[in-house]
């Protein structure tokens, strides 16, 4: 299904409680995501338990803080955690030329790795944060 048609049919319950999901998972409080995003964390609890619907802008903010992609957001499951998705083609690929390398040779791909996604996370933020003051007019 693509996400921007399970986007449309995904209940704001679904949407809550995978926030929640991803917010406790990076031991982030409440009160520390809704400071980081602008808003009030008793708006944050009522999106979270499907009672006020996200909008599209403070949800950009949100994942923009969890480091997570919109697409992935709504391509994953509200009960399946990201590590426990089935493996692609691609991973089983990456993971077979992984096991070629030497001990030495692992241990440099996983820094570029944790490199490469700390970079990324860098990059969404910076551009929710320029979405966010285009929103304010700052």
């Amino acid at each position: 299904m693509s996400s921007t048609i399970h986007e449309l049919t995904t209940p704001a319950t679904n949407v809550g409680a995978r926030l929640r999901r991803l917010r406790k998972e990076r031991h982030l409080t409440q009160t520390e995501l809704a400071r980081q995003i602008g808003i009030q964390q008793s708006d944050l609890s009522r999106m979270e338990q499907g009672e006020y619907r996200v909008s599209l802008d403070n949800l950009f903010k949100i994942l923009a803080v969890l480091g997570v992609a919109l697409n992935d957001f709504f391509d994953q499951p509200a009960d399946e955690p990201a590590a426990r998705k089935p493996l692609s083609h691609e991973d089983m690929q990456t993971l077979q030329l992984l096991r070629q390398l030497s001990e030495e040779g692992r241990r440099e791909v996983m820094e570029f790795l944790e490199f490469k996604v700390r970079r990324e996370q860098q990059d969404r933020r910076a551009l929710a944060a320029r979405h966010a003051s285009r929103e304010t007019g700052s």
